[in-house]
């Protein structure tokens, strides 16, 4: 028995208006994945942070509207833009693509990365190779990566703030829960 097209439609668009009503809209862009970039003028932003691709080319971590973490790039180019390369490394790069700026994170080969704006306030890129801004405003729960060190390790099971992974010698990242 064949179903009437006007039934099929009429039920594909309550379908369709049901799923916009429970989804919730995410207006906001907090990942960047490796190969996509950030032009000048464009953000990640959670919540009252935002990393900003700024026209001046300098890339700007703010915290309401007040900058908290800059790559200190401005005037070094123009039409810049910012992009998480395949092989792991963060680069600015202004007219003629020329390199202005690196987190130096490059590994080789071909991985998948992200750039992630997270909700403690600290810019990460994850996956293979790790780095982070630092800037992340809890002092124990939130989600944290010790830079400084060249080794990235587990934090001990007995450790669950920053200042006892520091003491404990050992790096590692603490994930409170979402």
């Amino acid at each position: 028995m064949a179903i009437p097209r006007a039934f099929v439609s009429h039920s594909l668009a309550l379908a369709l208006a049901l799923l916009l009503v429970v989804t919730p809209l995410c207006t906001a862009k907090v990942i960047l994945y490796s190969g996509e970039i950030l032009e000048a003028g464009k953000s990640l932003i959670w919540e009252k942070y935002e990393f900003k691709m700024k026209k001046d080319c300098n890339a700007v971590l703010y915290d309401s509207n007040e900058p908290i973490w800059a790559s200190k790039t401005w005037g070094r180019g123009s039409s810049c833009y910012i992009t998480l390369q395949p092989d792991g490394n963060l680069v600015i790069y202004g007219e003629g693509n020329s390199p202005v700026w690196a987190s130096n994170t490059y590994v080789g080969g071909k991985e998948h990365y992200v750039l992630i704006l997270q909700k403690d306030r600290n810019l990460v890129i994850y996956g293979p190779a790790r780095w982070a801004t630092n800037t992340n405003n809890r002092v124990s729960g939130g989600m944290f990566i010790e830079s400084k060190a060249t080794i990235f390790g587990a934090l001990p099971s007995n450790k669950t703030t920053h200042e006892e992974a520091k003491t404990s010698g050992t790096i590692a990242m603490v994930v409170d829960n979402i």
